[in-house]
C-alpha cells in the first residue's frame, strides 16, 4: 500500500497512573522487522492487562520505556509485510493478538509477528472482532490445557460478566462441563442468556459457603485465593487464578497447602499465540457456537473515558476502541 503515512495518531503513556495519564499524540509509525506486518488499525479492545500494566504493575518486568503504547488486541487491514512473511499480503484484513512490550493497538498502526494473526472472514464485523482474540484464547487455553476439562465435570466461573468470563461459559458449556456462574445482581440476565447450569449472585451469596464440590474453581477476577477455596474443590481439583504475576508469588504457598490437599492443585495461564487455536475460535464463531458480547464502543479520542469505564470491573463482555480512518 503506497498511501502509508509518516505519522498518525497513537494513545500513549509517558508515565504510571490513572486513567488520565493518557495522552493523544501524533507519532512516527513503528518500523518492522522481516517476521512483522504493519497494520491499519479498525478498533482494538480493552483487557484487564491493558489497565494493570498502565497502572506500572508489570514493571519490573517489562520495565518502563517510555513512551508507551498499551493494547494487545487488534483487527485490521495489513499495509506493509516483512520478506520472511508467507501467509498474508498487503490488503488482507486480520485479527489477531499483539506479542510486543505492552502490545502497542491503541494506534492507528500496529505492528506484529505472522503467528499472531487469522484472517478476518467477511462473515464477521471489522470492528466488533478486535473483542475476542485474547479473551478467547485465554478462555479456551485455560479450560483445553491447564485444567483439561472433561464432560460432566463441574466448573465455577467466577467473574462470568467479564470478557474471559462470559467466553469461558460458553467453550465450558462446547466441552459438555456443568457450568456455575458467578457475578452481581446487575449480571444476571446477561449471564443466564448463556444458559449456565446455576446462577450465584455474590453479592446475596458467599462463594465460601456454597455447598458445592467442584472440579474445576476458575476464578477469572483473581479476588479468591486457593487456601480460601480448596475446601469445596473435589480430589484433584484445581484452582485457576489468571493473575501470572500474583500466582507466581503466591506459588510458594499454595505448593505448601497442596501437600495436605489430596492431589487438589493451583494453577495460572500465560496465554500463548497459537494460531491454530485462532482458527478453530474463528469457526465456533463463524457456526454461531461462540458468541463475544460487546459492551461498549468508544473512540480514540476517548480513551481515558473508556479506561475508567472498563477498569470498575463491571462490564457485560468486552469494550472496543475505534481508531481514526
Amino acid at each position: 500500500m503506497s498511501n502509508i503515512p509518516e505519522k498518525a495518531q497513537f494513545a500513549i503513556i509517558n508515565k504510571f497512573g490513572g486513567p488520565e495519564v493518557f495522552e493523544i499524540n501524533e507519532r512516527t509509525l513503528p518500523e518492522i522487522k522481516p517476521n512483522q506486518i504493519l497494520i491499519k488499525v479498525t478498533a482494538t479492545s480493552i483487557n484487564p492487562i491493558d489497565w494493570k500494566q498502565r497502572k506500572g504493575n508489570h514493571k519490573l518486568i517489562l520495565g518502563s520505556p517510555f513512551p508507551i503504547t498499551l493494547g494487545y488486541d487488534v483487527s485490521g487491514i495489513v499495509v506493509k509485510t516483512g520478506e520472511q512473511i508467507t501467509l498474508f499480503k498487503t490488503g488482507d484484513k486480520v485479527v489477531g493478538v499483539l506479542d510486543n512490550k505492552y502490545g502497542g493497538a491503541y494506534g492507528q498502526f500496529a505492528v506484529g509477528t505472522e503467528n499472531c494473526f487469522t484472517h478476518l472472514p467477511l462473515e464477521l464485523d471489522e470492528t466488533d472482532a478486535a473483542a475476542f482474540p485474547m479473551v478467547t484464547l485465554t478462555a479456551l487455553q485455560a479450560l483445553r490445557d491447564v485444567v483439561n476439562l472433561q464432560p460432566r465435570q463441574t466448573i465455577i466461573v467466577n467473574g462470568a460478566s467479564g470478557g474471559v468470563g462470559h467466553i469461558a461459559l460458553q467453550i465450558a458449556q462446547l466441552m459438555n462441563a456443568n457450568v456455575i456462574a458467578v457475578a452481581s445482581s446487575k449480571s444476571e440476565s446477561f449471564v443466564r442468556s448463556f444458559e449456565p447450569n446455576e446462577f450465584i449472585d455474590y453479592t446475596k451469596q458467599s462463594i465460601l459457603n456454597t455447598n458445592q464440590q467442584v472440579d474445576v474453581f476458575f476464578d477469572v477476577v483473581g479476588n479468591y485465593s486457593f487456601p480460601k477455596t480448596k475446601h469445596f474443590l473435589k480430589n484433584g481439583g484445581i484452582y485457576l487464578n489468571l493473575n501470572y504475576i500474583d500466582s507466581l508469588l503466591k506459588s510458594p504457598l499454595n505448593k505448601l497447602h497442596q501437600i495436605f490437599t489430596k492431589g487438589k492443585k493451583a494453577k495460572t495461564l500465560l496465554m500463548k499465540h497459537v494460531p491454530e487455536d485462532l482458527e478453530l475460535i474463528k469457526t465456533w464463531m463463524l457456526e454461531g457456537k461462540l458468541n463475544v458480547h460487546i459492551d461498549q464502543i468508544f473512540e480514540l479520542n476517548q480513551i481515558i473515558a473508556a479506561h475508567q469505564y472498563a477498569e470498575k470491573g463491571h462490564s457485560k463482555g468486552k469494550n472496543i476502541i475505534k481508531m481514526p480512518a
